[in-house]
């Protein structure tokens, strides 16, 4: 379950610990059953608590900052559109602190996405400044047009602030209100800034696809004024959650090829040496060497080793703890109840903070449980202890007898996510190209590639949170990345849903077959591009623009008009990541000032 995140992997894991813990007090059948119909009850009765948070509406004031930055943008955009030549504000949008310390309700996938909507804030904002730069410059049909650029966007961005500050039972509409008006937006092929105007619209059109998933919003998706929605025969690929994805990435992940497969193996391998020594020694209360190395062993060195140690100092902590709660504190059976209920409050108050705070109260919960059961504290916590220290080291060993660091740091993972993202890319869009040379089978392997290293890099991306900062790939710019590359793999999905419907269809036009190849080896040099300044954590050399390639679709004849916006999906996506890098990985341009690509 690693492969899910750190959301499912909990779900599973307090599974364990408590099937773990009932078999330690056997029972009849009579009281067994009316245990568990109180444990469901607790159950029932924290789902409604969790459902009382709701009221609280996370996301809300993310949303709030989000739409602030975005009505700054307008207001900016409008100014250049009335003639007034300047540059941005230089001051950070708001967005950018309430991202920083978001809701911690909010969910993961959520969070991703107004990040991703905050980097195209920053892409938009720079795209406005260079054409204020370029209308100076410029013809007076240059400065016209520029200025009409600019209004039009004012205006879309204005639709865009209003689809964020919209109640839940608005969104749809509204959302669809910007893809709608960003479809009617154009920009003249024969002035100076066509690119930089392209750009432009480009990020509008990322706006409305990230707002449309943020939202799980079934609208209209936009292909420069061709538009199509869910009735379309093609459905659009579905948000990556729930039941059915969650298998999917599952199935991708069973093999040890994987972070995750590799950590599942060592587990299973580990608890069952675990429970044999178990066995063989009748070691006292042995359940609870399981139950460390469940919680202890972690896919990567650093979390094992340093759980490991925090597991064994906080249980010492926490014996103590809970032995002087138990027998020093001539509690009643009310005043164990109130003590234990503190303990265990305590211990997930502080579980994203501190392992080792969240160790000793989690041990005290349960010394102080076994006491209210009838065990008496003092006999347990001795073997306790000892088992612990078993567990600990046990997980330990398990480990480093098969490390999963494999000499692979973040960056490198990274790069090999854009490299695998890069290859079942390029290979859709020469499929597209070359209809008679169909492979769904390797497409399939590529896709299952793609998604495994998709899931190593964001597993990295999870750790790298909870390590110190080392710039420049810092769990902020990861966290950004992985948000851009979400979106690649979305579009990548729907021309793969294209490829496949289009598999038996007539071979595209020598034209366009030139023009999808020309772009899929484009996409693939470009990333290549990026994924060494990621592997070798310099900035990006220079890269060929894409949306000019994509633009020459867009202009000849189509093979079916939903490849345009898919293609202009794929190339956001790159163009954002490119951004990323150059922003945050080094300062040096990337771009011939000619192709205005980003």
């Amino acid at each position: 379950m690693v492969c899910l995140g750190p959301r499912k992997s909990v779900y599973v894991l307090q599974w364990a610990v408590g099937l773990m813990i009932a078999v330690g007090l056997p029972l009849p059948p009579a009281q067994a059953a009316l245990r568990a119909v109180l444990v469901l009850g607790g159950g029932l009765f924290q789902a409604a608590l969790v459902a009382g948070t709701w009221t609280f509406r996370p996301g809300d004031s993310e949303r709030a900052a989000l739409a602030a930055s975005y009505r700054a943008l307008g207001e900016y955009a409008a100014r250049l559109a009335a003639a007034t030549a300047e540059a941005p504000p230089p001051i950070a949008f708001p967005a950018m602190a309430a991202l920083a310390d978001p809701n911690p309700l909010l969910p993961t996938a959520a969070r991703t996405m107004l990040l991703d909507l905050l980097e195209e804030a920053e892409r938009i904002r720079a795209s406005l400044a260079a054409l204020a730069a370029e209308a100076g410059n410029a013809s007076m049909w240059g400065r016209d047009h520029t200025r009409r650029v600019c209004r039009d966007a004012a205006g879309a961005l204005v639709l865009i602030v209003g689809a964020l500050e919209a109640g839940r039972a608005k969104r749809a509409g509204r959302i669809d209100d910007v893809s709608r008006r960003v479809a009617e937006l154009s920009v003249a092929t024969d002035v100076d800034s066509r690119w930089t105007g392209e750009a432009l619209l480009g990020q509008l059109r990322a706006v409305v696809d990230i707002l449309r998933r943020l939202d799980a919003v079934s609208t209209y998706r936009v292909a420069h004024g061709v538009a199509y929605g869910a009735s379309a025969e093609l459905p659009l690929p579905p948000i990556d959650d729930g039941i059915a994805a969650s298998m999917v990435t599952l199935r991708d992940n069973l093999t040890p090829a994987t972070e995750a497969g590799r950590h599942a193996l060592r587990l299973a391998a580990v608890a069952g040496l675990a429970e044999v020594l178990i066995q063989t020694t009748g070691l006292p209360l042995g359940r609870w060497v399981v139950l460390t190395i469940f919680l202890v062993l972690k896919p990567d060195y650093a979390s094992t080793l340093s759980r490991g140690v925090h597991r064994a100092v906080g249980t010492a902590l926490g014996v103590i703890l809970g032995v002087a709660t138990a027998q020093l504190g001539q509690l009643g059976q009310g005043g164990l109840v109130v003590a234990a209920s503190a303990s265990i409050a305590a211990a997930w108050a502080v579980f994203d903070a501190s392992y080792l705070v969240f160790s000793v109260f989690l041990t005290s919960f349960i010394v102080v449980l076994l006491e209210i059961l009838g065990i008496v504290a003092l006999a347990t916590a001795e073997a306790r202890l000892i088992d612990t220290a078993i567990g600990a080291a046990l997980a330990i060993m398990a480990f480093l007898a098969w490390p999963t660091w494999e000499g692979l740091s973040a960056p490198e993972k990274f790069a090999r996510l854009l490299e695998a993202q890069a290859e079942y890319g390029l290979a859709l869009l020469r499929q597209l190209a070359h209809t008679s040379r169909v492979d769904l089978v390797r497409l399939r392997a590529l896709q299952r590639a793609a998604r495994r290293a998709r899931g190593d890099a964001e597993a990295s991306a999870m750790r790298l949170s909870d390590e110190p900062p080392h710039p420049p790939l810092t769990p902020d710019v990861a966290r950004v990345v992985i948000a851009a590359v979400r979106r690649l793999a979305h579009a990548a999905l729907a021309l793969h849903a294209l490829v496949a419907a289009r598999r038996d269809s007539d071979q595209p036009g020598e034209v366009t077959a030139r023009r999808l190849d020309a772009l899929a080896a484009a996409l693939g040099a470009t990333m290549s591009q990026l994924a060494l300044s990621l592997r070798t954590l310099e900035p990006p050399g220079p890269i060929t623009a894409l949306r000019p390639l994509q633009a020459e679709l867009r202009d000849g004849p189509v093979i079916d008009p939903r490849l345009i916006s898919m293609t202009d999906g794929l190339v956001g996506a790159i163009d954002t990541i490119a951004a990323i890098l150059r922003n945050h990985i080094g300062s040096r341009a990337t771009v011939p000032a000619s192709s205005t690509g980003e």
